[in-house]
């Protein structure tokens, strides 16, 4: 799936299932970049910006549906299906913003 080209904000309402499994997704994907020697200031950044309720950049919305994708092959039972609901939910949108820039 290719990224939207804009830069318009994507607004995820997040339910407090669907948010403590992006934060664990996030955080994986931050000690995942920082045992591999990079610095992780794109998960910390969106983090911050889920924390708070804020809508997130298209590239914080790859970000976010690349770390719930690894994630989820081993995530606990619990964070599974609201895992695959916010993964389905930031596909839809990234989707939506790609055929509108088409």
């Amino acid at each position: 799936m290719s990224s939207p080209r804009n830069g318009d904000p994507i607004r995820l309402s997040l339910s407090l299932e669907e948010a403590w499994v992006a934060h664990a997704a996030l955080f994986h994907a931050g000690e995942a970049a920082v045992a591999a020697g990079d610095d992780a200031p794109g998960e910390c950044r969106l983090l911050r910006s889920i924390e708070r309720d804020r809508a997130l950049t298209p590239d914080g919305a790859a970000l976010l549906r690349d770390a719930l994708i690894d994630y989820l092959g081993d995530a606990p039972v619990r964070d599974r299906a609201p895992g695959r609901a916010l993964l389905r939910r930031i596909d839809d949108a990234v989707e939506s913003r790609s055929r509108s820039t088409s």
